[in-house]
């Protein structure tokens, strides 16, 4: 026998069967997803967003975010910065590397060839213990560079750092050729850090006439200069604030070739950074050398303007010093110009030359030229 409840749900059921039918909706029960869980996935939707600078820095785990980085901030630069010509389109990717050729694989092969018998293995001389790397030093000898523009509504923001200090000439600091050859005037700004924030302000002058700049990186590809700062005997303001000496890089030049595979730092002033207002480190690995092949005419990005960038030919040749190396590094607009340094030999490589091949993990290269290279030397100190 049929009770009340029975027909009651059965009229429903055949309600709802109907309804279905007609609409072609499934009437399906609600599920309130608990708070909780809702809180996860935000939580985990959150971790996939895109690294921060942080990721190029391994000092800085996350970076101290200062009050004139604030993202309230509303107070805009008085001077715009210009992005400078050889950064404005890609350098030719790297092609596929040959195995490196050093002095115990070429002493092998010689062996095997003078020899019917199997040479015996090369021993590996042991290598120096070196002393602790004194960062603090090199850090505050890594300066952000500022150049005018011709029109002075504008300048160009790079990086350098000093390479010798003189107590009778001045300093030297070290920078790209493709920072000082646009300037405006023939001095720039000079802003040594103070906990890795640029707030000291000198004036440099530019060592060599602009046009000798630009003709040398136009024609021979050398992306090198120098500006210098008088002796502190003579600048009253820097006495000020160095009394005994100006920083510089306590570290000699790199001579010996066989570095592919060493550990390379890069310190600069990098643009992923507001209003390049930190001084970063990155870690990188040598993984090539570079040779100067020709000079070729680059069209801008933006079409409007051209300049000259050298055509690249890469090798892994360890028996001489070349003219640029390349590591696997990202690099940014306002890079340019700071210091890259051998961590494994503890010596000065050279300026880096700003922007970055590829753009996948493990993928960005940066090259940059070396002081070590015989040609250069004539234009140091």
């Amino acid at each position: 026998m049929l009770t009340m409840r029975d027909i009651i749900m059965g009229f429903f059921v055949a309600l709802a069967a109907f309804i279905n039918g007609w609409t072609g909706i499934s009437i399906l029960p609600l599920y309130i997803v608990p708070m909780a869980q809702e809180v996860s996935r935000i939580a985990v939707s959150s971790a996939t967003t895109t690294p921060t600078a942080a990721t190029f820095d391994s000092e800085v785990s996350p970076p101290k975010i200062r009050s004139s980085e604030s993202k309230k901030q509303t107070r805009k630069e008085a001077t715009p910065t210009l992005p400078l010509p050889s950064l404005i389109a890609p350098i030719a990717p790297l092609p596929p590397l040959p195995a490196p050729v050093g002095n115990h694989a070429s002493a092998t092969a010689l062996n095997a060839t003078a020899s019917s018998s199997p040479a015996p293995a090369p021993v590996a001389p042991p290598k120096p213990v070196l002393p602790p790397l004194d960062l603090d030093a090199i850090f505050s000898s890594v300066v952000k560079i500022e150049c005018p523009s011709e029109d002075r509504k504008g300048k160009y923001v790079g990086s350098g750092f000093v390479l010798s200090d003189s107590q009778t000439s001045g300093i030297s600091i070290v920078t790209v050729a493709h920072l000082l050859m646009v300037s405006g005037t023939d001095s720039c700004t000079v802003i040594f850090p103070k906990d890795r924030a640029p707030s000291r302000y000198f004036t440099g002058a530019i060592r060599e006439d602009r046009a000798l700049i630009r003709k040398r990186h136009d024609e021979e590809g050398i992306d090198i200069a120098i500006i210098t700062l008088p002796p502190l005997a003579e600048y009253p303001e820097a006495k000020e604030v160095f009394p005994d000496a100006y920083p510089a890089v306590p570290y000699p030049i790199c001579t010996d070739p066989d570095m592919i595979g060493d550990v390379l730092y890069h310190f600069g002033y990098p643009s992923n950074f507001l209003n390049q207002s930190y001084l970063s480190k990155s870690d990188g690995k040598a993984v090539a050398y570079a040779d100067i092949k020709g000079i070729e005419t680059v069209l801008s990005q933006d079409q409007t303007s051209s300049y000259k960038s050298p055509i690249f030919s890469y090798v892994t040749d360890t028996f001489n010093l070349h003219p640029y190396m390349a590591s696997q590094v990202a690099t940014f607009y306002g890079d340019s110009g700071g210091l890259a340094f051998n961590a494994t030999k503890q010596c000065i490589l050279g300026p880096q030359r700003g922007g970055t091949i590829g753009g996948g993990a493990g993928e960005n290269i940066s090259i940059f030229p070396l002081l070590g290279w015989p040609p250069t030397r004539p234009l140091l100190p």
